[in-house]
């Protein structure tokens, strides 16, 4: 793994990042264990370009459960602090495990909050730009 360190908004990082020419990739960011996937991104005229998309933490792998899908009670919390930047589901919508909840831009990177279970959300307790702290309550379920 290659160790760098990092400076976002006067705050510092220690990251290490595996081969970065296999996807997934493995992150680890101040001691917590990531799996970054790439998806190809195409915008028509340029060619396909790749996009980091934070997915599975190591911690999380035997539920499998996305990095974005932190579980506690009956529904999703913050895995980070960040702006929420789109909502894909509204109270009383049947989500599966694995669907998209919505988007929450950190660090200038976009991160899938994915359903970790199968569900009737009860309620979106966030709206579009609202910024949100590390273990926010996100989407509650039934």
């Amino acid at each position: 793994m290659n160790e760098i360190k990092i400076t976002v908004n006067g705050k510092s990082y220690d990251v290490k990042v595996g081969d970065v020419t296999t996807s997934p990739v493995d992150l680890t960011v101040d001691g917590k264990s990531y799996v970054v996937e790439f998806e190809a991104e195409s915008t028509g005229t340029t060619p396909a370009r790749k996009t980091p998309v934070i997915s599975v933490p190591v911690a999380a792998a035997p539920t499998a459960v996305t990095q974005t899908a932190q579980v506690t009670g009956a529904g999703v919390r913050a895995p980070m602090p960040g702006t929420i930047v789109k909502i894909e589901v509204k109270a009383g919508d049947k989500v599966a495990r694995g669907q998209h909840l919505l988007s929450l831009e950190a660090m200038k990177m976009k991160n899938s909050i994915k359903s970790p279970v199968d569900a009737v959300v009860k309620a979106v307790l966030v709206n579009d730009g609202q910024k949100v702290q590390y273990n926010d309550m996100l989407v509650s379920f039934e």
